[in-house]
């Protein structure tokens, strides 16, 4: 449990005959709360640059990966379904991760923000599950979708 404590900045006024002690307003700051400084992680390969470069070209190989699994013929190339489907799911991950930890953190809400990433990780693990069962034992990703497509 944090303890709330109150500082606050004091120096002199240039009236000090009738103010002795003054408090400059809108200085107070209370420690334990949301208004606290955001704490800075330290610095790790995995979460900075690297990561954010995974996430780039996850990103930009969608597209051609899209296509080529759409050119060719998904039975033929089974193991370029499951990338795509992999993929996908990734991609998918990353962006909802990327929207918890910018509106749910842990500083304001403690309970949600870890339980929202607890079921987005639950989520995505079922959903990896569900599309290798689809891919494995059924017609696939992209034919289901050519399917769709054009009925």
């Amino acid at each position: 449990s944090s303890t709330t404590t109150m500082t606050t900045s004091t120096s002199a006024h240039p009236h000090q005959l009738f103010y002795p002690l003054y408090i400059v307003p809108g200085i107070a700051v209370y420690k334990g709360t949301v208004n606290d400084p955001t704490t800075f992680p330290p610095p790790s390969r995995v979460h900075v640059s690297y990561h954010w470069a995974f996430e780039r070209l996850l990103s930009a190989g969608l597209v051609p990966l899209t296509v080529a699994a759409f050119v060719t013929s998904p039975s033929t190339y089974p193991v370029l379904d499951g990338i795509l489907g992999v993929s996908l799911v990734m991609h998918s991950h990353i962006g909802f991760d990327s929207w918890i930890v910018d509106y749910l953190h842990p500083r304001k809400f403690p309970v949600l923000g870890p339980t929202a990433t607890w079921a987005l990780r639950t989520a995505t693990v079922a959903t990896l599950v569900g599309v290798y069962q689809f891919n494995t034992n059924d017609i696939g990703l992209t034919e289901l979708i050519a399917k769709v497509w054009t009925a």
